[in-house]
């Protein structure tokens, strides 16, 4: 990005120190014609017939979920900020997602996890080898995961569809609607969803391990 700037005789060094100290407490950004220009505020970005840029959804919270044929687990949702490592990933939610597999399917499931720091981890794929019957490890998960998980190509944006967005005001309100959008996922549309997986694994072994949409 290239900006023009006056310079009223400060040197480079000056300058771009005056510029750190302005882009550190940046709160927004307005364009005017093919100008990019940043504003401290709102209402500095208004008085200059700017656009003022924010997050769509500026509060996040991490959550944890597993899925099946009979319905999805109880959801795992961390308090903000919190990290998961692969000993909380261990002891929070592989204990869970045992528990909840159990209830939802027997002793006859097979548990599969993508490559995420924590779930790649020698402790967190011993566990598993101790702990599950039937565990896909990281060597015989799908090349690109994120194809062959009922997660990421359905219930996720099944779960955003279902909660009322404009009802999150804080980290309480976001966990309220998060819970709300897991407990209104149909049951109907989850089982299609599984049943399509096995078409997505033939389509991915036709495409060579390639993404599909």
């Amino acid at each position: 990005m290239l900006m023009q700037m006056n310079d009223d005789g400060m040197s480079s060094v000056q300058i771009a120190k005056q510029l750190r100290n302005v882009v550190s407490q940046l709160e927004g950004v307005f364009n005017r014609q093919n100008e990019r220009i940043y504003a401290a505020s709102r209402l500095e970005a208004d008085e200059q017939k700017g656009i003022y840029q924010q997050p769509k959804y500026p509060r996040r919270l991490m959550v944890w979920l597993g899925t099946s044929k009979n319905g999805l687990t109880s959801p795992i949702i961390f308090k903000p900020d919190e990290t998961l490592s692969h000993k909380n990933y261990i002891e929070a939610i592989l204990q869970h997602a045992q528990a909840e597999g159990e209830r939802l399917l027997g002793d006859n499931f097979i548990f599969q996890q993508d490559h995420a720091t924590p779930h790649t981890h020698r402790e967190t794929l011993a566990w598993c080898e101790e702990n599950l019957t039937f565990f896909l490890d990281n060597h015989r998960w799908p090349p690109n995961s994120l194809d062959l998980n009922v997660l990421n190509y359905y219930v996720w944006d099944a779960i955003t569809n279902n909660m009322q967005c404009d009802k999150v005001k804080d980290y309480d309100s976001l966990n309220d609607e998060t819970s709300r959008g897991i407990r209104h996922v149909p049951k109907s549309d989850l089982l299609r969803s599984i049943e399509n997986w096995l078409h997505r694994i033939l389509f991915i072994l036709k495409t060579k391990g390639a993404f599909v949409k």
